[in-house]
């Protein structure tokens, strides 16, 4: 009994191995009333029901429950316990669960006595109702009777009684509220009146640790079913593709589009339908007016009508329908560019195609034409023979230039069928590495064979994507292959080269690396002609076997969409380091050219700077050896210095030695300098009177020839005169 008191003092647990989501259920004022409360709970009842004899009386106990106790039960336990019960012929037999033991949580809040002396009362009578209740064994499942356990019972009890359902309520009980519905939403409900007293957050009782009940959870999103079936069908997947290119188109396109759509509905309203049976009639008429909608109803229908062929008179329609291909914009587009030259050599080009035997000469010129408009209208695009085959494939349905063009412009765009064609080329890999996984899961065999003689898709499978197996079927056969691209995209012609692989799967394990890489490349599907039909020159009959090759590899081969992006995601995750590694060795490959350029550059800076240091070297050395002739020639001169100051000095003291006087001697020599002084001065003075005694002689000279008698104005100085004239002539 204490255990009991304790139990009930505190909240009820679910186990440790269940989810740790819990209800808040409020006690009820009544034994009676609980223990209708208790059989609800275990007969899985999704409801929870709050009863009370007074108002006010709920109320208070609600308060109090809120402020100092939770009862909680398990929804996981509340669920298996239903799973249990349900085989029991009678609700009112189902067993009442043992109470799980609890943990001790921490205490509420003070209270009030009367309420505490409520909620003692009410534990008392859960205490009594609990010992009244028994706990019989549960009978076996259905779908497992021979290992059914029974449980033991803890105390032999009287069976539960009956509820009396045709009671009714009496009049002056209170009106009980609606039950709430279990699910993500109502998980955690709360008790009434929590406003008003603080309630303890519900706690997660995995072990002993206690965290926040998670959050509720958001509803669930109603998915489209378009997006459901995307995910498993091709169709499907398609069609997503092509709804979400119309969408991102802006109004004025799609009103194009709109409009072209109409039209080709009424056109194909038009076409008479003697050809074909009622049923398929029917269904493609079905399928033109909503195509949605039988993709969605009849996708079974839809694909086996697609392994047989769409009908030639409705291809062009559901074509168009399926790939928006019908619009104004292309009449315009193409008529623009057919008026401007070709990328391309139009001659050497012409004579390549008259060499291919499936594509008729009647078709020539329009394939040019259409390849010239598209290639001038993406120009990131490469040229390639290899899509002659895809433009002679439209063109085999087509009557206008310009259908044609609309169709193969989303080929390429939409259907991704450029990447094929880009200078990288990186869908290519992609595609063979999705069909290597398709073979490995399909055909593990095969495929463990190949890769043990080291042979990989990508060897022979290229060919196969970029000409969309065109380039080995009849032109009757072309369009066939037109369908299943259209309709289900690119990979679905996966099927194809699987089924072949399928089909030549014993010769191709007896073969070695080089026998069995040519016969991938040109004899497989010849070896299934030959396997199928042992007339191998009749036209018929090989367009019969490739059409039921077609039509095995659509029922057969099965592709999902989901799978072939789990393989694209493959592909990517193995190839992310490869990628990374070939960017990092791009990085430094430019890295390294531009070093290389700076090496150049720094070589050629050496080298000029070499030769100006050899020339300049040069210079030093010749400077060298002219500064040592220089000292050499220094040297010599001045030894010739030395010799002529030595023979300068002998020389001198050679002089010194002759010209000396004696004292005497330069006394004489003083008196002879002033005495010639004296002589000069006197001889001065007489070379003025001879000045004198000539300008007489001349004046007398001058007056004997005039007949004149001279008379001399100085008679004083005559006699000077007269005496010195005879001294004049002695100096002349």
């Amino acid at each position: 009994m204490n255990e009991k008191n304790e139990n009930t003092e505190h909240l009820m647990t679910s186990d440790e191995n269940t989810l740790g989501e819990q209800l808040e259920i409020p006690a009820t004022s009544h034994p009676d009333q609980l223990k209708e409360n208790l059989d609800d709970i275990v007969s899985g009842n999704e409801n929870l029901i709050i009863d009370s004899s007074n108002e006010t009386n709920l109320n208070k106990e609600v308060e109090a429950l809120a402020a100092g106790t939770n009862i909680g039960v398990d929804l996981n336990q509340s669920i298996n316990d239903r799973t249990s019960i349900d085989g029991l012929t009678d609700s009112h037999d189902a067993p009442i669960p043992k109470e799980p033991e609890v943990e001790p949580q921490e205490e509420a809040p003070l209270i009030s006595e009367n309420l505490s002396q409520q909620l003692e009362n009410e534990r008392s009578k859960v205490e009594r109702a609990l010992e009244a209740i028994s706990s019989p064994s549960l009978p076996p499942r259905d779908n497992d009777v021979g290992s059914f356990t029974p449980v033991p019972t803890k105390s032999s009890s009287p069976p539960v009684p009956s509820r009396n359902t045709n009671v009714q309520v009496s009049l002056d009980q209170p009106q009980l509220p609606p039950r709430q519905k279990l699910n993500a939403e109502t998980l955690h409900l709360k008790a009434p009146h929590s406003s008003a007293v603080p309630v303890r957050p519900l706690t997660n009782t995995f072990g002993n640790s206690s965290s926040p009940a998670p959050p509720i959870l958001p509803p669930r999103r109603i998915e489209d079913p378009l997006d459901l079936a995307a995910q498993k069908e091709l169709l499907a997947s398609t069609f997503k593709r092509n709804m979400l290119f119309y969408k991102n188109k802006d109004n004025s396109v799609k009103n194009d589009l709109d409009e072209n759509m109409l039209i080709l509905r009424e056109n194909f309203q038009k076409i008479s339908t003697d050809r074909l049976s009622e049923e398929d009639s029917s269904f493609w008429r079905k399928t033109v007016n909503d195509y949605q909608q039988t993709l969605l109803n009849d996708s079974e229908s839809l694909h086996v009508q697609l392994a047989r062929g769409i009908p030639s008179i409705y291809r062009l329609i559901v074509w168009q329908l399926v790939s928006y291909a019908k619009s104004k914009s292309f009449e315009l587009i193409y008529e623009t560019y057919l008026t401007q030259d070709a990328p391309f050599d139009v001659q050497k080009f012409e004579d390549q195609l008259k060499v291919i035997d499936t594509i008729s000469s009647t078709n020539v010129k329009s394939i040019i034409n259409v390849l010239k408009a598209y290639l001038l209208f993406d120009s990131e695009c490469e040229f390639s023979i290899d899509m002659v085959y895809i433009v002679n494939m439209v063109l085999a349905v087509c009557k206008k230039e310009t259908d044609a063009f609309g169709l193969f412009v989303r080929l390429m765009q939409v259907y991704d069928l450029r990447s094929l064609f880009l200078p990288s080329a990186p869908v290519i890999n992609v595609l063979c590495y999705k069909f290597d996984r398709l073979v490995e899961e399909s055909y593990p065999k095969v495929y463990n064979h190949m890769v043990k003689e080291g042979i990989r898709s990508s060897m022979f499978l290229p060919s196969f994507f970029t000409t969309l197996f065109q380039k080995y079927s009849s032109i009757e056969i072309q369009p066939r292959i037109g369908d299943i691209i259209f309709l289900e995209g690119l990979d679905s012609i996966m099927r194809i080269p699987a089924k072949l692989l399928c089909e030549a799967q014993d010769q191709l394990l007896k073969m070695s690396f080089e026998e069995l890489l040519e016969f991938l490349k040109v004899g497989l599907l010849d070896a299934y002609i030959k396997k199928e039909t042992d007339t191998e020159s009749d036209p018929l009959s090989l367009n019969n076997c490739i059409d039921q090759l077609i039509q095995d590899a659509m029922t057969e081969v099965q592709i999902f969409p989901k799978t072939m992006k789990k393989f694209a995601s493959e592909y990517e995750e193995i190839h992310r380091l490869d990628n990374e590694r070939e960017e990092q060795y791009k990085s430094i490959t430019e890295k390294n050219l531009h070093l290389q350029k700076h090496v150049r550059k720094l070589e050629n800076d050496y080298t000029s700077l070499n030769r100006e240091h050899v020339t300049i070297a040069n210079e030093l050395v010749k400077n060298r050896l002219k500064i040592e002739s220089v000292l050499n020639e220094n040297n010599g001169y001045k030894l010739k210095i030395l010799d002529l100051k030595k023979t300068l000095d002998t020389e001198k003291k050679k002089q010194v030695s002759i010209v000396y006087v004696p004292n005497d001697l330069k006394k004489d020599l003083d008196e002879t300098i002033k005495k010639n002084a004296q002589v000069m001065d006197e001889n001065l003075k007489l070379q003025d009177k001879i000045s004198e005694l000539e300008r007489m002689a001349e004046a007398i000279s001058t007056a004997s020839k005039n007949g004149v008698l001279f008379e001399y104005s100085n008679p004083k100085n005559h006699s000077l005169g007269a005496g010195w004239s005879g001294f004049k002539k002695v100096f002349k």
